[in-house]
């Protein structure tokens, strides 16, 4: 076969061979050995190279979907449908932000706090709660050894409550560009989904990929026509929420455009009780054309600089009681509060 290495070819000029082997972060090999022995490392891989990561790559998944079986979307439904609730009968769930460490190392030596999503999460299960619902960026990107690494750590975690989510920006392979989200649905399942709960229809839509499609607005449109109460959690703003996702004079940066006035007209007419939103890591409440929205990103992620004001490390738990919710945050540090029933606005 003949030899595809660039650098065994004739130069133009020969003292660049020196130099480059100069430069190569490998040491030098005798030239008996290189002659011998030919290195691969500037050429196509060799093909137990390929064999090696073909092997490794099925080996990662066959342990990721063993670590996310009990985490199935599916099967957590199953599981709160075996505690049913009266339509009448109160009960509380808990929402949980955006956990993702930081993609970037500058942004987790500044902004980041280690184990807070892990502390917030235990918390959780301490809470009078039917289930409990995490608004995305679980994973700082959607790539094997990160969900490797989040599955492992929900395995070591004593999660009690049905635990279901939302796909978030970063979930995906890259978290500002348009690419698949095969990992996720591989070990949660549907992106867009709706269940029902006590009196309550709740349902979890797909903003990750920064905007909604045609038949996603068709779709919440119609499951939202019911005369049950309806909650709507999903992960990123629609821009038009511009007190949240304008930064600086980058207006509506922070949140979808395409669909955004759509989604926020359909809610309106479908009278939606609440939207969970994540995304931005802080906490903030805004009533938009009659609609509460409740901006919840501080699950553990950075805290990074943003247009929100009011940026800590929360949780909420949502009381739904006589056809109305009531929200308590509980922060790490600062205790917990109530979200009056009185329009607010708590980041200007």
């Amino acid at each position: 076969m003949q030899d595809l290495n660039p650098f065994d070819s004739a130069l133009p000029f020969p003292e660049l061979r020196d130099l480059w082997g100069s430069l190569s972060p490998r040491k030098a090999r005798k030239a008996e050995e290189t002659e011998a022995q030919p290195t691969n490392r500037w050429g196509f891989p060799r093909e137990k190279d390929l064999d090696h990561d073909r092997r490794k790559a099925l080996a990662d998944s066959v342990l990721l979907a063993k670590l996310a079986a009990p985490f199935r979307t599916s099967l957590q439904l199953r599981r709160l449908a075996g505690a049913p609730r009266r339509t009448d009968e109160p009960f509380s769930f808990a929402v949980l932000g955006d956990a993702e460490p930081g993609r970037f190392w500058i942004f987790r030596k500044l902004f980041n706090v280690p184990g807070v999503f892990q502390r917030q999460l235990a918390a959780v299960q301490e809470q009078p709660v039917d289930f409990s619902l995490q608004l995305g960026d679980m994973v700082s990107r959607g790539i094997m050894r990160n969900y490797l690494r989040f599955f492992k750590e929900l395995n070591g975690a004593d999660i009690r409550r049905p635990y279901l989510t939302v796909i978030g920006n970063h979930d995906r392979l890259s978290p500002h560009h348009r690419s698949n989200a095969k990992l996720y649905t591989a070990t949660f399942g549907r992106t867009n989904y709706t269940f029902e709960h006590g009196g309550a229809r709740f349902v979890c839509l797909d903003t990750s990929a920064h905007g909604l499609t045609r038949h996603q607005l068709q779709w919440l449109d119609r499951v939202l026509d019911t005369p049950l109460l309806k909650i709507v959690f999903t992960h990123i703003p629609p821009a038009c929420l511009r007190r949240w996702t304008d930064f600086g004079a980058s207006r509506g940066i922070g949140g979808f455009k395409p669909g955004a006035t759509e989604l926020t007209e359909i809610v309106s007419r479908r009278r939606v009780a609440r939207v969970y939103l994540g995304h931005i890591h802080g906490f903030g409440v805004q009533d938009y054309k009659g609609v509460r929205y409740v901006l919840t990103g501080g699950g553990g992620s950075p805290l990074f600089p943003s247009g929100v004001n009011d940026k800590f490390h929360h949780f909420i738990v949502a009381r739904v009681a006589d056809g109305a919710v009531r929200e308590t945050v509980h922060t790490l540090e600062r205790g917990t509060f109530e979200i009056p029933n009185g329009r607010v606005l708590f980041s200007p």
